[in-house]
């Protein structure tokens, strides 16, 4: 069985997006925030390039020849696949790689609550419980990356898309 370019694009992007993330917070320090900067642009680079790509890719499998439809859904089938490893990789990072760093970023959301925001009792609970889901949500690590995947499959397709010319023949 032959999988989709987008498919398998998707996955090998992932699988980078996981490496750096990983290795960035190896180096740079699992508790700290510019991981969390530094991994944004990594995601979006990874995002603009991989749709192209993929789209680019299916462009030139058609003979040189894509429909906008078509260039939409190959840049959706990369971003959905991407966003999925990605919200995996978010799940095994807080649970096995580094339990501890969601517990530390939720004691710095409390402080902040705290002294900033003057919050009390049940209302600085709600916020911490919103930080916590806030990091561990698969819907709030997957809606980014499908919405700036649409954008860029929209753009892909428009400026990429070439339609095989129809010829009418008069009798």
């Amino acid at each position: 069985m032959k999988l989709h370019i987008s498919i398998v694009l998707g996955l090998i992007a992932g699988l980078i997006f996981s490496l750096s993330w990983y290795l960035m917070a190896r180096s740079i320090g699992f508790y700290s925030v510019s991981v969390y900067f530094y991994i944004y642009f990594v995601k979006l680079g990874l995002i603009l390039l991989g749709v192209f790509l993929s789209v680019i890719l299916i462009k030139r499998k058609n003979g040189g020849f894509l429909e906008f439809k078509s260039a939409l859904q190959t840049g959706m089938i990369y971003a959905v696949i991407f966003a999925v490893v990605v919200a995996l990789f978010n799940f095994i990072y807080y649970r096995y790689i580094s339990p501890d760093t969601m517990d530390f970023f939720v004691a710095e959301a409390k402080k902040h609550g705290e002294i900033v925001l003057k919050l009390k009792d049940a209302d600085l609970i709600k916020f911490m419980d919103a930080e916590r889901t806030r990091l561990d949500s698969f819907t709030v690590i997957i809606l980014p990356i499908l919405f700036w995947g649409l954008i860029i499959s929209l753009l892909a397709g428009a400026i990429l898309q070439k339609k095989k010319a129809v010829l009418i023949h008069e009798n």
